[in-house]
Parts: structure tokens; sequence; C-alpha cells
């Protein structure tokens, strides 16, 4: 299990979490435990790091349960990617413990049985509250399988568990998570497998949202979550809208804390959370902002600084993107109308409604699929994943292609704030009994760069329903509704918009193969002739969810 850690060090979940212990370590006045076993339930022990500030006392503790190795501290990391915010040696306690049979704690794994985190993590937070350096009040921290953990510790309701903060992470194990419109998330599916945590080949044998999906959300009880919560994601994280679902699914009327969970939602990469630089872009209003709010919401919560301002922060704070301005809302998606715009002959993309007009036609050949440029990516250096993600001009590697139609408005004589998920409606014919259509919205600036704002894909035996595919006549024409994740990007006065339209996003996406799936025997693979129609009786639109919430004051 260690060794299949290995490439997944380099992300960023991994670094934040060096970073934090790298700073520990810089004062050698602080007191430092190292290698602390950790007794559990069943007898084993979990190995930890224990970092204590200088003055006797009792402290708060921020508590990180972490499969990237504890010890890293050492390794020289590049001075941008040091977590420089979330830190307070003088007044927080910082516990970090390697999960079960992963590195320090690799001999407490039990041979043929899977790790339960919820109960690790309730059995270390417990120890943290008998300790005489403990105040009894501990919050957790983390991004991505570090941020996941903090729900399962949650379910389990230790008393000592006063807050969470998972940044870059959902709860339980949703199909959405791998399966987009009906197709496999192929280079997540990747990702996930270089991460240690296998299970690729069970995922793909369920294809539909079929009962071993549905027993899954059933298995984690979120219900039971009910205490103050700070979510953190990006426009450009991995699923952005299932994190921002985590806060409406979880943050229900009947509980408690209801009114204390708030989401944070910046233009950030899954590794790159509170960086000035996400892809070709950079935001620097959105540099090292999660990490002082963090700081902010620990404060109030473990150290009693109700005078911080925290309790009257909105439920949600998200950047939008274009004006790069920081904005809140009490509820997501905010309060918007719908804007249309209509595709046409010759690439236009405009507000009026479409005449006699012919469809665009493209081939579509599976074996040399369009491309994945940007996006919602995770990108490994040492694992053979290098996908550039994030923010980035499409116009040769994607929109030069043949197998692409792009629609793009006039220069707009005003700003367009777009806030929300916007959907592509199309009406699509295919030569085949199966295809993809694939959809790229992209911000195009007066130089001519077409940036990827948020991408999405449907398979098109999936358009009525996940659970139950559906294949479609050749010819026939069907509408059919392209879903892109959220965004929140103001589209400003001198720029473009524009729309891409494919049948592919590879390796993002599994590549179609455009196959009568019922067929058992046949060709591997076969080219597609795809159709796009815009006429009076196919009006082919995009729906932008416009307008949201005022500015608010900047932090």
């Amino acid at each position: 299990m260690t060794m299949m850690m290995a490439s997944w060090e380099h992300s960023l979940g991994a670094w934040l979490v060096i970073g934090l212990l790298a700073v520990c370590c810089e004062a050698s006045q602080h007191v430092e435990h190292l290698g602390v076993a950790i007794a559990m339930r069943d007898g084993k022990r979990l190995t930890g790091d224990v970092f204590l500030p200088a003055a006797e006392g009792r402290f708060p503790t921020i508590y990180i349960h972490t499969p990237y190795n504890r010890q890293f501290g050492g390794a020289p990391l590049p001075d941008e990617l040091l977590s420089t915010e979330l830190r307070d040696r003088d007044h927080y306690a910082y516990v970090i413990v390697d999960w079960r049979g992963f590195f320090g704690s690799e001999e407490a794994a039990v041979p043929g049985q899977k790790p339960n985190h919820g109960h690790d993590t309730y059995d270390v937070i417990e120890w943290i509250g008998q300790q005489s350096w403990s105040n009894g009040k501990v919050g957790m921290w983390g991004i991505s399988a570090v941020g996941a953990v903090q729900y399962q510790a949650a379910i389990q309701k230790p008393p000592h568990l006063v807050c969470i903060v998972p940044s870059s992470a959902h709860p339980g194990f949703p199909y959405q998570q791998f399966y987009y419109g009906g197709v496999l998330e192929l280079y997540h599916l990747g990702v996930f497998n270089v991460a240690g945590h296998g299970r690729g080949q069970l995922i793909k044998s369920h294809p539909t949202y079929d009962r071993f999906w549905k027993a899954a959300e059933r298995r984690d009880d979120l219900s039971r979550i009910d205490l103050p919560t700070l979510f953190i994601t990006g426009w450009y994280d991995t699923h952005p809208g299932l994190k921002i679902h985590s806060l409406r699914a979880l943050a229900t009327p009947d509980k408690q804390h209801c009114n204390d969970m708030k989401l944070i939602v910046g233009p950030w990469l899954h590794t790159k959370i509170g960086q000035r630089r996400q892809g070709a872009l950079e935001y620097p209003a959105a540099e090292s902002f999660a990490d002082r709010q963090t700081m902010r919401f620990f404060d109030y919560w473990l150290r009693g600084r109700t005078d911080n301002g925290w309790d009257r922060e909105p439920t949600i704070r998200y950047f939008q993107m274009g004006t790069n301005r920081w904005k809140g809302a009490p509820a997501w998606p905010p309060k918007t109308t719908t804007v249309k715009y209509y595709p046409g002959t010759g690439g236009r993309l405009t507000k009026d409604l479409p005449g006699a007009e012919k469809p665009d036609a493209y081939r579509y050949d599976p074996k040399n699929p369009t491309p994945t440029l940007g996006g919602c990516l995770i990108e490994l250096r040492k694992a053979k994943l290098q996908i550039p993600n994030g923010p980035r001009d499409l116009r040769q590697k994607v929109e030069g292609r043949q197998d692409v139609i792009t629609y793009t408005t006039d220069v707009l004589e005003e700003n367009l704030e777009v806030v929300g998920a916007v959907r592509v409606k199309l009406y699509v014919s295919s030569d085949r009994r199966d295809t993809d259509f694939a959809v790229r919205l992209t911000d195009v600036y007066p130089d001519g760069r077409s940036m990827l704002v948020t991408d999405g894909i449907q398979g098109m035996k999936f358009r009525k329903s996940l659970e139950r595919p559906e294949l479609i006549e050749p010819g026939k024409v069907y509408a059919v509704t392209v879903k892109l994740p959220p965004t929140a990007q103001t589209f400003v006065k001198g720029h473009r918009i524009r729309i891409v339209v494919s049948s592919a996003n590879y390796p993002r996406f599994a590549a179609n193969r455009n196959l009568d799936r019922q067929r058992l025997l046949g060709p591997r693979a076969l080219v597609a002739t795809n159709r796009v129609y815009h006429d009076q009786e196919h009006p082919s639109a995009v729906l932008f969810p416009a307008g949201g919430q005022s500015e608010e004051p900047q932090p």
C-alpha cells in the first residue's frame, strides 16, 4: 500500500500537509514529540507526531489524519507551495497521524481488512482529549483524502471533536464521482487508482446508476454529521458540484449546527487551493484566502475568539472570475435570471432565434478523439498523468481540429455575469446508435486567447436516465442537454463567449466507440458522423444563469 502512494505524495494535497509539518519543525523552542504510538481499540497502534507551543498549558489541537506521510517535512519544498497562513504555533497543538497501513502506521494494517478510518480517527481524537497539553477541543483539517476522512470522523461523533475543515473533498462514494452524464471519468479513475484506492475494475463494471451505487450512498449515515464545518473547494477542483452540494446535503434545518456550516469556493484547482496561479491565469485576490479564513474559523470555534466576526460571514463565499471579486450568498445557487444565446450558421452565437439553417456536421473517430486540455484535473507529475489543468487556451490543440464545432458571440458591449451551472441544450443526430456530445465553455480575450471556463459531456444512451440506458436511432434528431459544472465567471466587456462542441474530451472522459452495445460481435470502434441542428424547429441554445448577489466587502 505504501508503494502505491509513492506518486501521490507529490500532489499539493500532500505538500500542504508537508508544508505545515515543515513550518511546525522550524521553531526549535517549540516542543516536539515524534513517532508517538497511539493505541487503537483493536490493540493496534498508529504513529503520529505531536507539535506543542513553547509555553506550558492546555491548547486546542488541529489534527491531520493523512496517507501522505507525516515525516515528509524534511523534503525541500518550493516556497510557493508552503502553507504560510495555516499556522499558529503559539496557540495550537498540531497532531499529524499516518493512516493505518501507511508509512509509520504500516504495521497496524490487518491483512484482508479495509481500515475503518472513522474508528481510527475517533480513537486518536479521544486520545488527544485526554492529554495533559489538550484543552479538550479538537479541529480537523486537510485537503483531498485528508479532507474526506474528516466526514468519516464526524459520523462517529467523538466527544472532543469540535469542528472540521474538509478541503477539496466530498463525503461518500457517489456515482457522479466517476461518471458524468453517464460517461466514465477515465482520468479521474486513473488518479484514484494511483492514489492507492483501487477498485478501478469494480467501478468500470457498474456504468449505470445501479444498486451498487445506491448501496454506497446508504453506507455512510451523513445525517449524523452535525458540527461546525467549513467546506472549501474551487471552480477548477475535481467535481466542484459535488462539493458544493455537500453543504446543502449536510446543513439541514433539523441540525443544531446547520447555520454553522459555511462554504468557500475560489478559482482554484484541486491541488492548488489558495495559490495565486491556477493553470495559465493568476488570481491575486484569491491568494492565501482559504488559509486565512480557515484560521478565523478555528480561532472562533477552538479558541473562543467570538470577536473575529466569523459568525457574521455569509454562508457561501465565492470568487467571481473575470471581475476577480469575492462575493457572498445565503445559499447556492444564488438567485439568477436565465440569459439565452443561440448557435447559428457560420459559428455565430447570438441572442437571436435561428431561422431556416442547415445543421453543422463533423466526423468523430474514437481512435483519434478530441483531446483534453485544462479543466478540473489533478496533474500528477510522476504518475504519467500530466495533462495541463485549470484555465487553458484551447485554440491550437482543441479548436483547430476538424472534429469540433465552435460558436462565438460578437464582442460583448457589456458584462455578462454568470453564476451557477450553464446548460447547453442541443438538437443532435448521429449515424450510429450511440455516441457522446461534449461541450466546453471558453472566455475569448481581445488578444484571441480562448480560455477554458468549464466543460461537460453527455452520453446519448443516458440522455433520459442514468439507470436505464437507451440507444438512439441513426439519423433521428434528439434534444439533449449537457449540464456544465457550476462556475462563477463574468464575461467582461470587450471579450467574447464561445462554446466548443465535439464528441470527445479524452482522456478526461472515456472515448465512446459508437457501438451498438446490444451486439456481441462487430468492430471495436466505429467512426460517427454527428450533427448539431440550429433552426426554427430545433433551436439549440446555451442557457446562462446570470446575475448573482451584490458585491461583498473585501477581506
